[in-house]
This record gives C-alpha cells, structure tokens and sequence, in this order.
C-alpha cells in the first residue's frame, strides 16, 4: 500500500462502526477513485489499514499474540483497497493462526480472490468449494461460481464448467454483468472444442442481445473476428479477413483498450499484406497490454518479411524476455539465425525452443537441432573456431540480450503510441518493460479502471522491471502450480513475525495468464511495499474494539448444532428447531458428519516416509485348495485386512461356469443389448502420451456407444488381424535370415513402438516426432442387471461365498431398495489388448469384486487408501481432476513420491478383491471379459469412509451416485446393528438428516408454503437436485423445466426464486414417521448366530423370493 499523504490514524467511534461493515464480500463493488464519497471510503480504508498494521508491529514489539480476527480484518481491507501482496499475507497469516478459518466464509471468499489474482488456480479452487460447502448461499456466491467455472474451462474440464455457469444462470441475484458474462463463456467452450459452428451462433445471439455490457460485447465481436481470420469454412480469404477486421473494429468501438483485439487486427492486416496498418495495431496492442510475448512475436515476423533482420531480432528477444517459454519466438530466432549463417546461434535457439516447452514445439525444429548437430560434429576444431570468429550481420544471441533500451519502448512507457511507418534500426531490449497485465476487471467501469491505472503508472516509479507473461496458452507457471499457503508467505512476508524487508527477488512471481481468462483479475506481479510505518502508534484496546470479525452465519449454525448429542430422542431434535425460520440457518443439504470437523479434505501420506524397498510391495495372494477353504470366513478377514488381494482357483473349486460371461455365450443371449465403447489410444502399461508425443497423466478417450453383437465382431477382428501380423512377422523373419550382428537390429526394426520409446525417453533431440499408437475401442459398462434376461449368468454367481455375492443380507447396498448400475448390480468389460481402466477410487469408497473371464490376462496397479491424498496431489500437478478426470499414473512419478504400488497380473479365472478406498487402475494384455460389482460390508470402517467421500464430493460438486442419507435411513429400518460404533454412524446420519427436515419445515411454515403430501413407492429411486446434484431426501422443490418436473435443493430453489414462486412442495415421508424410526435405532446385544438369522430375516423378502425362484428354476 502505498500512501500519497502522511494519514491521521486517531479512529473515531463512528469510523469504527464503518469499518466494521467491510469486508471481502464488497470487493468490486465499490468505486473508490471517481467520486467524492468513493475517495472518502478510500481514506478510511486506508487509515483503518494503517491502524491495523501500526497494532501489529506492537504486538511484535511486546512478543504478545496478535488477535486472528484483527489479521483477517486487515486482509479485507487490504483486498478492497486491491494491495494484493499485503492482503496476501495477512490472509496466510490468518490461515496458520486460525485453526477454524474454515468456517469464516468472508476470508474464505477474500483468500479465492487473491489467489486467483495471481493465478494460483488449485489454492482458489480450495478456498471457492470450501465456501459453497459452508454456505452455499453466501452473498456472492455467483461470482464465486463463475470463477470457478472459467478456471475449469482454462483446465478444459468443460462439463464442471457448465454446472458453474448454469448456477449462475439459474441465481435470481445474479447481475446481468455476469449472466452476459456467462453466456460468452458458454459460447467460448464450444469454440475451443471445435464446435465452431455453434460458438458462432451463441455469440452472435449474445450480441443480439439488449444491455450487453462493453466488456462483453468487445470479447464476443474479437471472438468473431478471430474466428473469420482462422476458420477457412465461413469462406474465401479476402471475405473472412474484411469481415474479421469488421468484428475487430466494433470490438474496439465497444471498448478500444482491448489489447487482445488490436492485436487481433494486426494479424489480420498482416495476412492482407498491409505492413504500416499491422504494425500500428501491434503498437496500439503493446501500449493497450502493455507487455505481449505473442505481439512481439508477430512485429518480429513482420520485421523479417521486411527483410529487416535487425529490428526482427530485437523484436523476438522482446517476445522472450517477457515469455522464456514462447516457443515460438525462440524458433523464428532461429530461423532468422539461420537465414543469416550464424548456425551456432540459430541451433541454441532451437534447444531453447525445445527445452523450454517441449509440449508446443514444432517436431520440425527437433529435425533442424538433429541437423545442425551433425553439421558441426563434422567440423575439426579449427574449422569450428572459424565459424565462431567469423564476422556476421547480427550479434549472437548472449549479446543480443544487452543491447540498449530501445526509444519505442521508452515512449511507450511515457504513455506515448507510435505511429506511423515502423522505424529502422532501433535497439530492443525489455529490461525497462513493466509487467502490469492487461486490466479487464469484473464489474468496474472504464472510468474505474482508467484510475486505477493511473494510481499504478505513478507508482511504477520504485517497481523493478518484472517480466510477466501474456501468452494464450498456458494459465499457471509450472513452478508455481503446486505452491501452499505456507511457502507463498514465505513470498509475501508483510505481516509475518520475522523482520519486514523482502528482497525483489522474493516479490518477483512469474504469473502466466490466459488471453481468454483476462476477464477475471488483473495479474499484476506485485510491487515492492515498503514495511508498514512504524513511527505510530495506537492503543491496543481501540483496535480490538474496533475490528472484531463477526461470526458468519455457518458459525452461527455452528453453536445450534453443537448442542445435538445422539442421546437426545427425535421429538428433541424437532424441538430445537422450532424458529428456525431465517434462510441463514437453513442449508440446502444436511452435512452427515460432525459439524465440529473441518470439511473433508485429502489427507497427506503417513510418516515416516517408506525406503526405497518397501515402494513395490508384493500383492497379497491367496490360492484356494477346497470348498471348505472357499467358505470360511478367514478369507473374508484376510481379504478386508489388505489393500488388494488376488485370490485364485475359486472359480474352479467352486466350479463356477465363466463361460456363461463369455463373447460367444453373450452374443448368444442378448445381442442387441446395448454396449457402451471407449475409444483411446493403445500404449503400453508405463506411458500414456499427449498429442505432442510427450509423457503425461491425462488419459484421453471418447464415448459412443454399440451392441454386444457388434463389438463382439471388433473384438474377433482385432484378435484375427493380430494373428495374421504375427505370422506375418515370422514368416519374413525365417524368409531373411542374417547374420548373428545384424538381426538383433532386424528384430528391433519389426517393433517400431518399442523402439520409438527407447530413443525418445534418452535423447531429447529425437530427429522425428514420436509417433501415436493406433486408436482401439474398449466395450465398458454393460449392464447385466436384468433377471429376465441375464437369469443364467446371474444364478450362477450365487454359487460364491455370501459375503462374495451381487446381494446379501451383510451387504449395505443390497438394502438401497433399487438398483445402482454397477454397485448392487454386475457390470461386464470387454477387452482386447491395451484397453485401459483409468485410476479411481470405487464410489464411496466401497469395495470392489472383479472376475476375469478370460481367455487373456489383465494387468492390475494399486495404491493403498493412506496414500489417495498424495495421489490428488499428483493429479494437481499434471492438471487432471482426480474425481471426474480420467488418468493414468506412471510408476516412476508414484517412486518419487514414494508411494507404495502394488503391481500383479490377474489370470482367467482370478478373482481381485479391491479393499475400501483403495486407488487402482487396469490394462488388458489380451482378449479377455470382465465382470465387477461393488459390496459394502457391515464394517465400520467401510461406512467412515463412505460417509467422508461422500461429504469430500459434496466438497468437490461431484455426484454421489449411492444416496447416503436414504441408504442410512434403510440400515437403520431393515439392519439390528451389534457394533456400536457402526450403530453411532448410522444414527448420526439420520439425526443430522432429521433435523435438517425440521430445519426446512420450520423455514417453510415461515414463508406460510404448503408442503404437499407425494409419498414415496417401493423401488423409486431417490432424488438429486436438477442444479447442484446433491442429494434431496424427503421434502422436495419441484419446478417445471422444459414441460418435465425437475427436483431442486432448498438451495437451488432459493437462488431461482427467494419466495418459492413457480415451486411445488412435496414430501415423501412423514416427520412422525422418521422420528418414529430414529427412536427404534438402538443396540442388539447377542450372538453372532442370532445376529446372522434375524439379520437374514430382516432382508429384503423381494429380493430373497427373487433368488429362491431362480435358483428352483435353474436346478430344474
């Protein structure tokens, strides 16, 4: 923060009242540079600053502890004052200070903000689905969900990106700001997608549109002119590009400080050969953006054209400097090296191309460094010396980055735009260059931000020339992608206990921001601050008065709930909810674990960390012998005491007929029934490859869908085309044998795929781009759930152990009461070789039982439970969602890590027992089929774990697909529990849902809303809200959406209408009858036989007539 006039910091009461009122959730709502009130808010918010900040350098004076709430306060009013660094660290102060910052949901919003400042998507993303977790209702909940919505688009996560825009769509608080902002986004995905048809439509509806805010209207018109300047399908050259530059100028005429849009322009002047008109748009995007790798880059390529090679040299070392990475530009350097005959500079060009971003190079410049290489291998040492000493046009590269500041850069930091016909000969070096972003901020005028840049030019004085990157692409520097709150105070040091000074080098942070994500925050690299004026000072007593942080209204919910214990009966939990009628103490969906906990979150590994001997343990494997073996209950305890066990010789002790689960018998039975398919690349089990042929953890693949009869005809093919290779390959090698020298060489030749992973894994200038393997087609998730018409298949599994089988009375989801595809149901997978499951945890955490049917083997990865949260940390940092994205870890990232990887092969025949939560992935090495359901045991362990994924997903906005409260409400009707822990969990769960429904009748009554009686049949499924997803039990808001009748969360239903207008109540279960239920739940105390037979009799009678018919029909 910087001051222009010594401040009175004396607060007045009065001032302190005002204070009081600020917090994070005002930030960018207050204008306060263009107007009288907005600079007297300014003063105070500076004085009120000042104050904090003169307490905190007395607290460390006397060595006494500094108030949390007063660190956090001082954040807020640092961020609306947008002193990011100073708001930065105090906010992580906060953080450390404060074990229960989670429930402060105004820091939570204010800590999403600042790190979205400066790009740290990951720690935004924390602190954004911690606040929608706490309270979804909070005051600006729109812009936190369209901010998280663009960063899953930046991350191409395209479908959880929807779901943010549709809340804010669907939120009746939303401005129309951000609704128009939205619709852009929605139309900017389809464009990134390639459904530029589309995108094309949805923004020119948007510009149809009435009230379009500039900003928005300047984005779409520069996204349609850049789509005519690329897109050869909206017609002849000369067309597209007169009616891009058309798009461009009305972007302009909408909001001329676009720099994007200039630099648009220039392109497009460029292409139509209008040198002098390109090269003022370059210079108009320069001043407008100030610092633009991608505009120097493209002012290099004109400079060239003109066969001007010194001022395209300055040019391109301008692109580098403000972007190390832009590949771009370090290989037009080299090729303007080259065209000059200074081949040693134009080769380090090219390795700096390559090894700077090796994802986006051209595979042709791997082919020049190969080239060249070879050259001056050639060369003796003197003829090398020669090249060298030779004298040239154009310094080498080492000089070119000192070469003086050139004038254009000088009086473009004067405020100054040149015009005119580009200059000759000028020097170009961008230490002098600042690296103040382009500003597009949220909700701010244009007068706003024309003075808040003039507040920033003037202090630019004392900043140091940062280099921050602007190109398109990447959105995080790598380096940083991982950074924590601790190590970023380290960074931003204001308000830590140790000394004030910070070193420029500490202040530096190399952000890289995406061209299309500018409408979120500036990413300004933020300026040396001088330490906080230690010449005042303020009594203690005034400030701690002054700036208590009030409770939040999750924290006010907090102190009701505490008070519920499960000793209290069901007409007590009622009880206290009577008067619950203000929308702060209502939440749109129960949290089932203890209000007390901090939210969910990954967990770090266990300590110490393990030695390099005990990273690949040996999978646990049990060989059955006999039926007596196979029955015990010991195989059951070994099974659930290991993270993954293989069991194998069941099948045939049991004398399990598999081939029922066959591709001939299949075909036979249903082969119309449907199939879903997976298309993905066929790698080998340790390397998974992006486009650009390099390693990485995203596993892509499409979804379409086929029949069992047709994929049986794919996979019959595959396994005859791979026949006839192989014998094709033996019969060329016996046909050209050689000698015993070269027909190692021969073989290595008859496999290209080992081969280009050998040589692109050592030598990182491969004169070729490693070549993609071939496209297959894995058959996944065929449902066999239909008695009528899978009878035989499904009979024959009820020869397995009780505790093995689809359904049994021990089995929790066999107690749902309708089916889940794939939990309480058998799923079918079929296979031919390379087809890949990716990394997952089993929903919930469940258990997981798979067969493989054969006839070829699969290979099987997997990590222990305790480990999963250093899993997530990986997928953060390869840019994968660890829920919803599809990945595939390879082993030497899990080594270093020091993560424990199981790793076995599973035969036909072999049974795999997954373990709850343990993380495992598969390939098939062969043409097989699987068969895999889910089993929830009566385990207390197994219902802890379920109900924290369950919350974590809440957390994550993911789907819980097994509804938790409904399936708690079922154990406790249909199950007599004798552990008394799994007993406490279960009535938890049917407490916290209890009273939230007493919560939400209370709430109701209060807005006199008549709940309507709907009942509940048996078998119907239970309900998810339409918005959020989250489960809905027993009260639903039902709306009418496209002539269907959709269920919304209280939640949900609020933010479309605060009155319920348009929403019919209705309710499934009566309060008397729950209650009635929660009293029964209560611990039987007797032995494990009569446990077993009243647990049984207790079961499901639908279900257990079901499989005594067809077992009677099936020995018939």
């Amino acid at each position: 923060m910087t001051l222009d006039h010594a401040i009175d910091t004396a607060v007045t009461p009065a001032e302190m009242e005002r204070l009081k009122s600020f917090d994070s959730s005002l930030y960018g709502q207050l204008d306060l540079y263009n107007s009288p009130e907005g600079e007297a808010k300014r003063q105070l918010l500076l004085k009120g600053a000042q104050c904090l900040e003169n307490e905190l350098i007395r607290c460390n004076k006397l060595n006494t502890t500094v108030s949390p709430n007063l660190i956090c306060s001082l954040g807020h009013l640092q961020l609306l004052l947008e002193d990011f660094p100073k708001a930065l660290s105090a906010y992580q102060k906060y953080y450390n200070s404060d074990p229960n910052y989670w429930q402060n949901t105004a820091f939570l919003y204010g800590f999403g903000i600042v790190y979205c400042h400066y790009s740290q998507d990951a720690w935004a993303v924390q602190a954004f689905q911690m606040l929608l977790y706490r309270e979804a209702n909070f005051s600006r909940a729109s812009d936190v969900h369209l901010r998280l919505g663009i960063i899953k688009k930046k991350n191409k996560d395209y479908e959880a990106a929807t779901k943010h825009f549709k809340q804010v769509l669907n939120d009746s608080n939303s401005s129309a700001f951000l609704k128009a902002e939205v619709r852009f986004h929605g139309a900017h995905m389809y464009e990134l997608e390639g459904d530029l048809k589309k995108a094309r439509s949805l923004y020119e509806q948007l510009l149809q549109g009435a009230n379009i805010p500039n900003q928005v209207r300047a984005n779409a018109y520069k996204q349609l002119g850049w789509m005519y300047h690329m897109d050869e399908s909206m017609g002849d050259l000369p067309h597209r590009q007169t009616a891009a530059i058309e798009h461009l100028k009305k972007s302009l005429e909408a909001d001329n400080s676009n720099g994007e849009s200039w630099y648009y322009l220039g392109r497009c002047y460029s292409t139509l050969g209008k040198v002098h008109d390109a090269f003022v748009s370059y210079r108009q995007s320069i001043d407008k953006s100030e610092a633009s790798a991608d505009t120097w880059c493209s002012i290099g390529i004109l400079y060239q054209q003109q066969s001007q090679p010194m001022d395209a040299l300055q040019a391109y070392i301008c692109a580098v400097q403000l972007d190390k990475a832009h590949t771009a530009a370090w290989t037009n350097l080299g090729l303007l090296y080259e065209a000059n005959s200074q081949l040693k500079d134009a080769l380090h060009c090219f390795q700096n191309a390559v090894n700077t971003n090796p994802k986006e190079v051209n595979p042709n410049v791997k082919s020049r460094i190969s080239l060249l290489q070879n050259s001056f291998n050639k060369l003796t040492p003197q003829q090398l010396e020669e090249v060298t000493a030779a004298q040239h046009q154009l310094p080498c590269i080492d000089k070119a980055f000192h070469l003086p500041i050139p004038a254009e850069l000088t009086s473009r930091q004067q405020g100054g735009v040149v015009g005119g016909a580009p200059p000759q000969g000028y020097n170009a070096c961008p230490d002098g260059l600042s690296s103040t972003s382009s500003q597009m901020i949220n909700g701010q005028s244009p007068r706003k931000r024309k003075a808040l840049a003039k507040k920033k030019a003037d202090a630019k004085q004392d900043m140091p020339g940062y280099m921050n990157a602007g190109r398109g692409t990447p959105y995080m520097h790598p380096t940083q992608g991982n950074m924590d709150p601790q190590a970023m105070l380290h960074r931003h040091p204001y308000y830590g206990q140790q000394p004030y000074a910070m070193s420029k080098a500490d202040n530096c942070m190399d952000t890289q921001e995406s061209n299309m994500e500018r409408m979120m925050q500036p990413k300004d690299d933020p300026a040396v601050v001088l330490p906080p004026s230690e010449t005042l000072s303020i009594k203690q007593e005034v400030i701690t008065a002054a700036y208590p942080v009030p409770p939040s209204p999750s924290v006010a919910r907090q102190s009701m709930k505490s008070r519920l214990n499960l000793a209290m009966s069901a007409q007590e939990i009622l009880d206290s909810t009577k008067g619950c009628q203000s929308r702060e103490m209502v939440k749109g969906s129960p949290n089932i674990l203890s209000d007390m906990c901090r939210p969910p979150l990954p967990a770090p590994p266990p300590e110490p960390a393990l030695g390099p001997e005990h990273l690949t343990p040996a999978t646990p494997t049990i060989t059955i012998e006999c039926k007596k073996d196979a029955m015990s209950s010991d195989l059951k305890r070994v099974a659930m005491a290991q993270p993954i066990v293989l069991v194998k010789s069941l099948t045939n002790v049991l004398r399990l007929n598999l081939g029922l689960f066959s591709t001939k018998t299949l075909v036979e039975t249903a082969p119309d029934h449907p199939c879903e398919v997976r298309t993905q690349r066929k790698y080998n089990v340790e390397e998974t490859l992006d486009a650009h042929g390099n390693q990485t953890w995203k596993q892509e693949s499409t979804r379409t869908s086929t029949t069992i009869a047709k994929y049986a005809q794919y996979q019959a093919s595959s396994f005859q085309e791979s026949l006839a290779e192989e014998t094709g390959r033996s019969t060329t090698k016996a046909a050209t044998q050689q000698p015993k020298g070269s027909s190692s060489q021969g073989q290595q030749q008859s496999k290209p795929t080992g081969r280009d992973s050998d040589s692109d894994s050592s030598s990182s200038s491969s004169s070729t781009k490693r070549k993609l393997p071939p496209m297959i087609r894995f058959g996944t998730n065929v449902d066999l759930s239909d008695r009528d018409k899978w009878k035989t298949q499904l009979v024959e599994l009820q020869k397995l152990p009780h505790w093995l089988r689809v359904h049994w009375s021990g089995n929790a989801l066999s107690h749902l009461g309708h089916t889940v595809l794939g939990m309480n149901s058998v799923q079918l997978y079929m296979k031919i070789p390379g087809c890949r499951t990716p990394a997952h945890q089993e929903n919930l955490n469940l258990c997981s039982i798979n067969f493989n049917i054969g006839p070829g083997d699969c290979e099987w990865f997997a990590v222990p439970d305790d480990y999963w949260g250093a899993l997530h940390q990986l997928c953060v940092k390869n840019n994968v969602d660890y829920l919803s994205g599809a990945w595939w870890p390879l082993p030497e990232d899990l080594i270093k890590a020091k993560i424990p990887l199981y790793r076995f092969t599973q035969k036909p025949g072999d049974l795999v027992f997954i373990a709850p939560g343990t993380v495992h992935w598969v390939q098939a090495t062969g043409w097989c089929n699987n068969i895999a359901w889910n089993t929830a045991p009566m385990d207390t362990n197994v219902l802890k774990l379920a109900l924290e994924r369950y919350e974590f997903n809440k957390l994550q906005n993911y789907k819980s697909i097994v509804p938790m409260i409904h399936l708690s409400w079922k154990l406790a009707s249909n199950v007599k529990m004798t552990n008394p822990d799994l007993l406490s969990l279960v009535k938890f769960a049917c407490m916290k849902s209890l009273e939230h429904t007493g919560q939400v009748e209370e709430f109701l009554a209060g807005k006199n809303k008549h709940i309507v009686w709907h009942g509940r049949q048996d078998g119907e499924p239970p309900h998810y809200c339409f918005s959020c997803e989250l489960e809905v039990f027993n009260i639903l808001f039902v709306r009418e959406v496209e002539k269907k009748h959709v269920v919304y969360c209280l939640d949900c239903a609020l933010k479309i209408s605060s009155a319920l207008d348009g929403f019919v109540v209705l309710r499934e279960n009566l309060t008397d009858q729950l209650a009635q239920k929660y009293d029964s739940i209560e611990l039987h105390l007797q032995s494990n036989a009569t446990e077993v037979v009243n647990s049984i009799l207790s079961f499901n009678t639908r279900e257990s007539n079901s499989q005594s018919r067809d077992q009677t029909s099936a020995q018939t």
